[in-house]
């Protein structure tokens, strides 16, 4: 791995791993989606109140896992103005699993126990989070703040290696340099990616083994058609059921890939003998669907009752329709560069810069199509996931407002993450159209273009959690309170923060003298040629 992935890209791994580690100190714990849920679940699979798996409508949001965050686990009502607070315990001695409740199920509004809907997921991230877990020595009389915040390490740690399999799928797919570098470097341009790769939440595990999928997607099309491949495509899709509901559309992409393989490479028997050999290794994940269907009448149970609810349409079109349309068009786009947090829906600084790079990422794709940056069946293929998984996430947010009027239901622009790598290589290859000497420019054009949606949302951040009501004056004192409330000794984060200002400099320095440097006779004759 190291000689076939180039210095940059490392410099650009680093990068993207450090900027995934700062968001950690700047969103407060419980400050991404459903993460009280998601560190509740490991807890509990640590401790084995969740193993074996519990039945739908059976299993409890624990009073223990309050311990771990200070600010509101929902929408927040104003600006927190987190740097004015003196109510928060020193580091070390904030209450720990055990002083908080420990397993005891939390009481609700209404008396009722609070229940954890991701029951309805397969158990394979809660039970790499739960090893974790007991990888520490006593955690439960640990401050869970500080075990909160390993979880969050793990998963930063996890998600580090998506700029290398960037830069692998593009190079696989014959981008011509530096386009695989220019791949390679996309994540850092979504804030809203790094934000959810910072956090405990299980789209983290499925993000990784989609993009490793489509790396070997990647070789099937170019012809790879090896039983070997197959095994390790089918094995990868495996791990991705046995994680979450969205992997229910793998199967049917690989199907794809090996479909268009066969007739481009002509090569149909290899294609089939491939296909039948994912098809085999992917049983053991689909096992958990089917155990599904056999035990509970359905493939995804609810998390929260025993009897899926009723779904029975009462609202249609005429109701609302337009509304909800034009809400979840507006969320998946947002919330998928970004965040509001709040859910204000506010024009800020970060919601436009969501459509800059919207358009530009639009404009990548549809160049790549029309101009052929890659071949057009495996442009279609490498997109594939995108439209599936927006139109599952669009039937069930649906079915939501069809059967209780609810216009802003399961609208995250996260759900389209496992489909990253693919969305950017394609936009990247629309870079064919340019002169191969300007093509030297887009690295530093896209870090400028990630620097200014970093500034717009980080700015938005630190306006709603950190700054003190008296305002920007106050900088130096939401710096202060983000060291104080961080769980671990701030010269760790110190250290991270400046490794990654060192590697930043070295990217920013070669990214700079390859865009200056005379074009080589060979580019020059490419130039003339287009």
């Amino acid at each position: 791995m190291r000689r076939a992935v180039p210095t940059v890209v490392w410099l650009i791994a680093a990068v993207h791993l450090v900027v995934a580690l700062a968001q950690t100190a700047v969103f407060p714990n419980a400050r991404s989606p459903d993460e009280r849920q998601q560190v509740d679940l490991v807890l509990q699979v640590a401790q084995g109140d969740a193993w074996p798996w519990p039945d739908p409508g059976t299993a409890f949001v624990t009073e223990g896992v309050d311990a771990g965050f200070f600010v509101p686990t929902d929408r927040l009502p104003e600006r927190q103005h987190l740097a004015d607070r003196d109510d928060v315990p020193a580091r070390g001695e904030r209450p720990s699993y055990a002083d908080a409740g420990g397993a005891t199920p939390l009481d609700g509004p209404v008396d009722e126990p609070v229940y954890n809907q991701l029951i309805q997921h397969p158990p394979l991230y809660y039970l790499l989070g739960g090893a974790v877990v007991s990888l520490i020595p006593g955690w439960a009389d640990q401050p869970l703040d500080a075990v909160w915040m390993v979880l969050r390490w793990g998963n930063a740690l996890l998600t580090a290696v998506l700029p290398i399999l960037l830069f692998l799928t593009a190079r696989r797919l014959g981008l011509a340099s530096p386009l695989p570098v220019v791949a390679a470097a996309t994540p850092l341009v979504v804030p809203e990616l790094m934000h959810i790769e910072s956090s405990v939440n299980n789209d983290n595990l499925l993000i990784v083994l989609f993009a490793a999928a489509t790396y070997l997607v990647a070789r099937v099309l170019t012809g790879d058609l090896r039983w070997r491949t197959g095994a390790a495509l089918g094995a990868v899709t495996s791990l991705a059921l046995l994680t979450k509901g969205f992997a229910l559309l793998m199967p049917a992409w690989i199907v794809l890939a090996y479909v268009v393989a066969g007739v481009r490479e002509r090569r149909r028997a290899d294609a089939v003998r491939g296909l039948l050999v994912a098809g085999a290794a992917s049983v053991p994940g689909a096992l958990w669907w089917l155990r599904n269907k056999l035990e509970y009448g359905t493939i995804q149970p609810h998390g929260t009752h025993a009897e899926p609810p009723d779904l029975t349409a009462v609202y249609g079109w005429s109701d609302g329709g337009w509304d909800w349309l034009s809400r979840f068009a507006e969320r998946m786009v947002t919330l998928f560069f970004v965040n509001d947090h709040d859910s204000s829906r506010s024009l800020d600084p970060s919601w436009w810069m969501a459509r800059v790079a919207l358009v530009v990422l639009l404009a990548g794709i549809a160049v790549a199509l029309a101009r052929r940056g890659l071949p057009r069946p495996a442009a279609l293929v490498l997109l594939f996931p995108i439209p599936a998984l927006a139109g599952i996430v669009a039937r069930g947010s649906w079915e939501q407002f069809a059967a209780f009027g609810d216009t802003a239901a399961a609208q995250q622009g996260r759900y389209l993450f496992p489909g990253f790598v693919g969305l950017m290589v394609v936009a990247v290859a629309g870079a064919v159209a340019l002169p191969v000497a300007w093509r030297r420019w887009l690295l530093p054009g896209l870090l400028a273009l990630a620097v200014a949606m970093h500034a717009a949302f980080w700015h938005d951040v630190w306006t709603l959690y950190w700054l003190p009501a008296d305002g920007i004056g106050g900088l130096w004192r939401a710096v202060e309170a983000i060291a104080f409330w961080y769980p671990f000794p701030p010269v760790l984060l110190g250290v991270v923060l400046v490794a990654g200002l060192v590697a930043a400099g070295f990217l920013v320095r070669w990214t700079v003298r390859e865009a200056a440097a005379p074009a080589a006779p060979v580019e020059r004759e490419k130039e003339l040629v287009a």
